[in-house]
């Protein structure tokens, strides 16, 4: 991997304050922020007029969108080839085979995009709806909190126009990157830095790729290596629900039971392992020591070791409510 002077920049063709990990500066750029937006696609034509839409409307920042898509059959690939023809701004790449999913697709699109004219790099899912100053909202939160990437709050919507806040702010814990997301990853907004440390990550790790929610992993590597990850409480994204969704909001009973059913076949707690032996090959020294620690407990399904690991359920969850179920979840065996 890059050591930390890699990663951050200190000059070159792009020298705005966000290069560096905006670590320099309490000042804002010169210019508009000069924002990647990464699109994954899979048969999405008919929400892609307005979820892009919504990203090159954005405002207070140049914004430019780069899309693969996935193997669509739907006339996806027609509609964006014809879009990229007509919009200077939008960019697709070919892709030599559909990927399989939803995460493999975005980890091949974050290794193969050309970013590096970028300030910031979004990501972007193909059926959501952006509210318009959501990059730029997301842009001055990164220098004024001083981190590597910003996430947020999401306001879930169906076709019926039920509109639900779904909250994802609650304060960070410790190890919360193990066991959950900082949100959709269609809220992320990174520095280079944090593409360019993915990015290392996926081609030097085969584990990496194994971990099925791209989201959850990048905020796993940010979080392993000591830098900085704010979650917004306002909601940026309107988060459509359908029948297609690889993830939906997590909200009701129908997701609270397939959680469980993926927490009892050990699902929830092999990704939790993936993230942290992956982090650990990133961590810094001052995260490394407790991160050896988890991913031990983890690895071990002994008693002591299980009990120990319940003890820490406090760090492994946002939500208090979700720290008191994971805890008995661990100390009963289920997780």
């Amino acid at each position: 991997m890059k050591d930390n002077a890699a990663l951050y920049p200190s000059s070159g063709k792009s020298a705005s304050n966000y290069h560096g990990y905006a670590m320099h500066s309490h000042n804002p750029p010169a210019h508009q922020p000069r924002v990647t937006v990464l699109l994954a696609t899979f048969n999405g034509r008919r929400w892609l007029p307005d979820q892009v839409t919504s990203i090159l409307n954005q405002r207070g920042v140049a914004v430019r969108v780069v899309i693969m898509d996935d193997g669509s059959v739907d006339g996806t690939v027609d509609w964006i080839n014809d879009l990229a023809s007509r919009e200077p701004r939008v960019t697709v790449l070919p892709a030599d085979e559909p990927s399989g999913s939803a995460a493999a697709n975005f980890y091949r699109l974050i290794e193969r995009a050309d970013t590096h004219d970028a300030d910031l790099v979004a990501l972007a899912d193909q059926d959501d709806i952006w509210v318009p100053d959501k990059l730029e909202r997301h842009a001055e939160l990164i220098l004024a909190r001083r981190v590597a990437a910003v996430s947020s709050s999401i306001t879930s919507f169906d076709a019926d126009g039920r509109r639900t806040l779904v909250r994802k702010s609650y304060p960070q814990r410790r190890f919360d990157y193990l066991t959950e997301s900082p949100g959709p990853g269609s809220t992320f907004l990174m520095t280079p830095a944090v593409v360019a440390l993915v990015r290392d990550v996926l081609r030097d790790d085969p584990l990496a790729r194994t971990a099925e929610y791209h989201d959850s992993l990048i905020y796993a590597i940010v979080r392993a290596r000591g830098w900085g990850w704010h979650i917004d409480a306002e909601p940026t994204v309107d988060y459509r629900q359908h029948e297609n969704n690889v993830m939906g909001s997590n909200v009701g009973g129908a997701p609270a039971l397939a959680r469980l059913r993926l927490i009892q076949s050990k699902w929830h707690r092999q990704q939790a392992l993936i993230h942290a032996e992956v982090g650990l090959k990133v961590a810094s020294d001052a995260t490394r020591p407790g991160l050896q620690r988890m991913n031990s407990l983890m690895a071990d399904t002994g008693v002591r070791s299980r009990l120990a690991l319940a003890a820490t359920a406090g760090s492994l969850r946002r939500r208090p409510r979700d720290r008191f179920v994971i805890g008995a979840l661990i100390a009963c065996g289920v997780w």
